[in-house]
C-alpha cells in the first residue's frame, strides 16, 4: 500500500525530474540536523534566549525519541525497493547515499526536526504569517523525503506530528517560567531521556541525549556565571557575534570526530562529543563574546 502511494507520488512529477530532484533535495536540508546547530545559536546568542532554549529542549527531546522509535522498530528504507525511484543526493548539506548503510526509516527525523524547530517558534512568536510559513515548509520537507524515495508515507506523518507535539508540549510546559525553574525542567528531561538508552542501537540516540546533557548543564553554567543579555550591542556586533561563533560550532563538529575516533568508535564517545559541542554553544561561546564585548 505504502509503495503503492510513493510509486504515485514519484510519477506526478515525472517528465520534470531533473528540476524537482534538485528543488526536493533542496528543501530537504530545511530538516538537517546542521539547520538547527545554525538557527538555534543566532536565536540564542543574538534574539531571544527563552526562544532558543524552548527550541533547544524540545529538538533535542524529541531527535531522542525519534532514535528510540527506530532502534525499537527496526523499520527498513524504501530503497530497497527495485520499484521505487531513488535520488542519489551527496553534498556537505544533504546526503541520501549513505541511508542505504543500515538506517532505520520509521519515523522520519527530517520531519521530525523540521517540524519541532519551526512550530516552536510559531509556538513562541504566535503570529498568523509564521503558522502558515511553518505549516508550509515542514509539509514541503515531509513530501521531499517520500520524493527522494528515502521514507514511506507514514514515517513523515508520525515523525511530522511527534515534532508537533513537541513543539506545542515543551512551549506550554516552558514559556515565561523562572529560569531556575527552567534549568530544573531541562535537567529532568535530559534524565528521562536516558532511558532511550537502554534501547539505542545506533550512535545518533548517543548523539542527542549528549546534547541534551550538554544543553541543560550549560543552561545552569551561563544562568550562574554568564548570564548575558541576546539583545545588546548594535546589529554589527551581532553578526560578527553569530559569524564567529558558527564558525567555532561548526569546527568542534567537524575536528571533535576525529579526536574522539582516535579512542575509539563506541557510541557513548558519541555522547560525550555532541555535550562538548553543545555546552561550548551555550555556556563558553557566550562567556567569551560578553568578556570581548561582541
Amino acid at each position: 500500500m505504502q509503495a503503492d502511494i510513493m510509486i504515485w507520488f514519484q510519477e506526478l512529477f515525472a517528465g520534470n525530474y531533473g528540476f524537482f530532484d534538485f528543488f526536493f533535495s533542496f528543501i530537504t536540508f530545511f530538516g538537517e540536523e546542521l539547520v538547527l546547530f545554525i538557527v538555534l545559536p543566532i536565536f540564542y546568542w543574538a534574539i531571544n534566549k527563552e526562544a532558543a532554549e524552548i527550541v533547544a529542549v524540545a529538538g533535542f527531546a524529541t531527535m531522542t525519541v525519534n532514535g528510540m522509535i527506530k532502534d525499537i522498530c527496526k523499520i527498513e528504507r524504501p530503497i530497497s525497493n527495485e520499484e521505487i525511484r531513488f535520488v542519489e543526493v551527496e553534498n556537505f548539506f544533504v546526503d541520501t547515499v549513505h541511508l542505504k548503510e543500515g538506517s532505520y526509516s520509521f519515523p522520519s527525523g527530517h520531519s521530525q526536526t523540521s517540524s519541532v524547530l519551526m512550530f516552536s517558534l510559531a509556538s513562541y512568536y504566535n503570529k498568523k504569517n509564521l503558522w502558515i510559513f511553518a505549516s508550509v515548509l515542514v509539509l514541503l520537507v515531509m513530501m521531499s523525503r517520500v520524493y527522494l524515495g528515502v521514507h514511506w508515507p507514514l514515517d513523515v506523518l508520525i515523525g511530522g506530528l511527534l515534532g508537533l507535539i513537541s513543539a506545542v508540549f515543551f512551549y506550554k510546559l516552558l514559556v515565561n517560567k523562572k529560569q531556575d525553574t527552567r534549568i530544573l525542567i531541562y535537567f529532568i528531561v535530559a534524565c528521562v531521556c536516558l532511558i532511550a538508552l537502554i534501547f539505542a542501537e545506533k550512535s545518533d540516540t548517543y548523539k542527542s541525549i549528549g546534547a541534551m546533557f550538554g544543553f541543560a548543564t550549560g543552561a545552569l553554567f551561563e544562568r550562574k556565571i554568564v548570564n548575558f543579555d541576546p539583545k545588546e550591542g548594535t546589529l554589527l556586533r551581532k553578526v560578527i557575534r553569530c559569524v564567529i561563533g558558527i564558525i567555532i560550532v561548526a569546527a568542534l563538529k567537524i575536528g571533535l570526530k576525529p579526536l574522539f575516533g582516535l579512542i575509539g568508535d563506541a557510541f557513548i564517545l558519541d555522547f560525550f562529543r555532541y555535550m562538548i559541542l553543545v555546552f561550548v554553544a551555550i555556556a563558553i561561546y557566550p562567556l567569551v563574546f560578553k568578556k570581548l564585548k561582541l
